[in-house]
Parts: structure tokens; C-alpha cells; sequence
């Protein structure tokens, strides 16, 4: 692990970012393994939605980002992604679950 400063080569900077990349993957999986739970606790799709929930997450990343030197709207967004793509992840999982059918 080198720390940016170290890095004397653009190959130095490859390197890092493909290890943090790795780390990032790693970190989702974790994240969407209680998304996965939550979706087997759940017992509505429609519970997959909670506008107060999702404002809250959005508001706490977009803060951590501010504090850390980082665009807050731009990791905004990008969390909002990965919500949506949550939230559609337990309607799915939810309804399937529901009917019957895998």
C-alpha cells in the first residue's frame, strides 16, 4: 500500500486505485448482504420504500463526503443509485417470495 505521495509512477496509481477498487467490491458485497436480510425480514414490497429512511442515509453520506473533503452531491448521487437498485432488489425478492415462485 502505498500512499498517494509515494507514488512515483502513473503504474503506482493503477496499482492503488485497482487495490481500492477491490477493497470498495468487497465492501458492497458486505453492504448487500444485509440489504439481502432485510429483504427476507420484510414482509411487503412495499416496505422496500421508506422515503425517511432513504433521506436519512443520503443526508448522513453527503455529510461524511463534505467532512472529508469530497463533492457531497456527487456521492449523493451516487448512494441514491445504490438504493434505487436496493430498493428494486427487495420489492423483487419480496414479491417473489410472496407468490411463490423463485
Amino acid at each position: 500500500m502505498k500512499r498517494p505521495a509515494d507514488c512515483v509512477t502513473k503504474q503506482d496509481i493503477r496499482s492503488e486505485i485497482d487495490r481500492l477498487d477491490r477493497d470498495l467490491i468487497r465492501l458492497f458485497v458486505e453492504r448487500f448482504g444485509y440489504v439481502q436480510r432485510m429483504a427476507q425480514l420484510k414482509q411487503d414490497p412495499d416496505e422496500a420504500y421508506v422515503q425517511d429512511r432513504i433521506d436519512d442515509v443520503l443526508d448522513k453520506v453527503a455529510a461524511k463526503a463534505d467532512e472529508a473533503g469530497l463533492d457531497p452531491v456527487l456521492v449523493r448521487d451516487m448512494w441514491a443509485k445504490l438504493i434505487d437498485w436496493n430498493i428494486e432488489y427487495e420489492r423483487k425478492t419480496i414479491a417473489s417470495r410472496k407468490s411463490g415462485k423463485p
